[in-house]
């Protein structure tokens, strides 16, 4: 016969070893697959998921998650808390002794004191380049070419010779003089006057 303190602790663990025998697992890939199995492990970057007709195995980067299933409901022990059962996706949490708050930045750095600081030279190395530019200034005034004046003007200034009150025509207009023989004709009556 087994101690009495033998017996109360093997209980739980018969009720998770029974709980893990009749559980399933799958494997959830990143494409969202799902590969349903009896047990899984993990070796090395590989999965190995035990199915009835064999082991399948699948990269560790191709698989999104492992999730249990077919687990049955825990039957609760008298006087023992009950434990865990799966897998919890969580962040960090604490899971014994008195909550530790980490210390912030601030607290971090505090013993490096405050950042190095460098005197100021005294020759300033930037440069500060100006524009050359000025907009008042014909900077092709030096190159522009430059003619000197003729001393003959060799301009055309036209000018009408047309005058208004001049007869240009009477140089040319064709006159007529009279005519010493009188060329009209006066008809007068040829039959003589008889009286009776």
């Amino acid at each position: 016969m087994f101690p009495r303190r033998f017996r109360v602790l093997a209980a739980p663990a018969a009720l998770l070893v029974g709980a893990a025998a009749l559980a399933g697992a799958e494997l959830v890939l990143v494409d969202g697959r799902v590969l349903p199995g009896d047990s899984v492990r993990r070796d090395g970057d590989l999965y190995v998921l035990t199915t009835k007709t064999g082991d399948v195995t699948m990269p560790a980067d191709l698989v999104e998650r492992v999730q249990l299933t077919g687990e049955p409901e825990p039957r609760p022990v008298e006087g023992i808390p009950e434990g865990p059962t799966a897998f919890r996706d969580a962040g960090p949490q604490q899971l014994a002794g008195a909550p530790v708050q980490p210390t912030s930045p601030a607290e971090q750095t505090a013993a490096i004191g405050n950042p190095s600081s460098f005197r100021k030279s005294p020759i300033d190395s930037e440069w500060h380049p100006t524009s050359a530019y000025d907009m008042s200034k014909d900077v092709l005034a030096d190159s522009r070419s430059t003619f000197v004046q003729s001393p003959i003007n060799p301009e055309w200034h036209p000018t009408s010779a047309f005058d208004q009150n001049k007869d240009v025509l009477a140089d040319s207009r064709s006159t007529f003089a009279k005519s010493p023989i009188d060329s009209s004709w006066t008809p007068t009556d040829g039959f003589k006057k008889t009286g009776f």
